[in-house]
């Protein structure tokens, strides 16, 4: 099966999984539909399409796009290491990933 995105203007109004672009002509003969592939990336419903691609969806206020990466961009970089960050929208900063130090489990007898 294949995933089409139904477009209004220029808008994805709808996502439609069928096994064929011709089939869905067929059951859809006056909407303009777009396939999901890796070149026009994933469908949102109410996602903008610009140059035949799916915008992706805007997940932080303070983010801006950069349309020639087609991309959404933190106001700072991520830090370059090799440790774990998600971004805290209310501080506009990386914030480090703790991961937890666990107890090893003891061994039960029989």
């Amino acid at each position: 099966m294949t995933v089409f995105a139904i477009i209004e203007e220029t808008r994805v109004s709808n996502i439609v999984i069928c096994e064929s672009l011709s089939v869905l002509q067929l059951l859809l003969p006056t909407e303009t539909l777009i396939e999901e592939t890796e070149l026009t990336g994933l469908a949102w419903k109410g996602s903008e399409v610009i140059s035949g691609k799916f915008k992706p969806p805007q997940f932080y206020d303070s983010w801006s796009f950069d349309s020639q990466a087609f991309v959404w961009v933190a106001p700072t970089p991520m830090p370059n290491d090799d440790k774990l960050y998600y971004w805290n929208e209310s501080e506009l900063a990386w914030v480090e990933i703790i991961p937890l130090e666990l107890e090893p489990e003891e061994e039960v007898a029989p």
